[in-house]
């Protein structure tokens, strides 16, 4: 199979979906001290159909707005209209994907404000979008501490603040986290996972869907489920080396079919965790092996 971006595979996924409910048009809801969040419609994956703008400051601002995600004009305009009354003063990314940067470059632009990410996600963006202010783990911005949680994507960042952590895409309140082996790496985003789950716990923010109100059960979920799929993988192997697409039954077959592109994907980063565990072999031609 031809490798294919991740941006061409969610439009295959989209495509193939059922009809997404009428958009109506979003509110600006408090779901923290200091933290609000806007919901736009973004081109993200199925069946999260908006990415969360979380807006971090006082009810009269100035404020940090975190992953203005939507390319569309008309969702473009409804964050204007909010920050036509507080004043911003910051762009902030968790991380390159489309759904999160979107309306990053016009934003800034339109009220003449920096950027801030990660240097890898800085690396990812050049020539589309201008990070001007570079954040490392630990590093801290309009009260918020950066924590750095490579795996969905190599300059992933969580926002802590005060019992609540913006978490981008380590954890969706919608939907599923896709680790695509062309950008990412299953180790490193279970190690993440591990690292959110031994801080203080916290509200979790997604950038899809509603806050998760106890992060650590949630964060428990997710490791359970990635170790449950890995020993899906281990059973799917045999001592015949196998394509990815005779392996994928076995592995996914709980997974809906019009998902399969992209649990193909996440195969492949659970088979290259594994070959570099010396738990599965790799024979260089596509096929791989007990």
């Amino acid at each position: 199979m031809a490798i294919r971006s991740i941006e061409t595979l969610y439009e295959q996924v989209r495509n193939a979906a059922p009809a997404a409910a009428p958009y109506e048009t979003a509110t600006v809801e408090a779901v923290a001290p200091g933290i609000r969040v806007l919901a736009l419609r973004t081109p993200t994956l199925p069946p999260a159909a908006h990415t969360n703008v979380y807006l971090v400051g006082p009810e009269i601002g100035p404020v940090a707005v975190v992953d203005p995600g939507s390319p569309y004009p008309d969702q473009q305009a409804v964050l204007d209209q909010f920050l036509a009354q507080v004043p911003i003063d910051l762009v902030l990314l968790t991380h390159h994907h489309g759904d999160h940067i979107g309306g990053a470059a016009a934003l800034a632009a339109r009220w003449g404000v920096p950027i801030a990410a990660h240097a890898a996600t800085a690396r990812r963006l050049e020539g589309i979008v201008e990070v001007t202010s570079l954040l490392g783990d630990g590093d801290r911005v309009h009260g918020l501490t950066a924590v750095h949680t490579p795996g969905h994507a190599e300059g992933h960042l969580c926002f802590e603040q005060d019992g609540f952590t913006i978490a981008g895409d380590m954890v969706a309140g919608i939907g599923t986290i896709l680790i695509d082996p062309s950008e990412g790496d299953m180790a490193l985003y279970l190690a993440s996972l591990e690292l959110l789950l031994a801080r203080p716990a916290a509200t979790l923010l997604p950038a899809h869907g509603p806050p998760i109100v106890d992060g650590p059960a949630k964060l428990r979920e997710y490791l359970a489920h990635r170790r449950m799929r890995e020993a899906r993988v281990v059973a799917a192997l045999g001592e015949t080396p196998a394509l990815l697409d005779e392996l994928l039954p076995a592995a996914y077959g709980d997974t809906p079919r019009m998902m399969w592109p992209l649990a193909e994907r996440s195969l492949r980063a659970h088979l290259d965790k594994l070959v570099n565990e010396g738990r599965a072999r790799f024979d260089g031609a596509a096929r791989w092996s007990r």
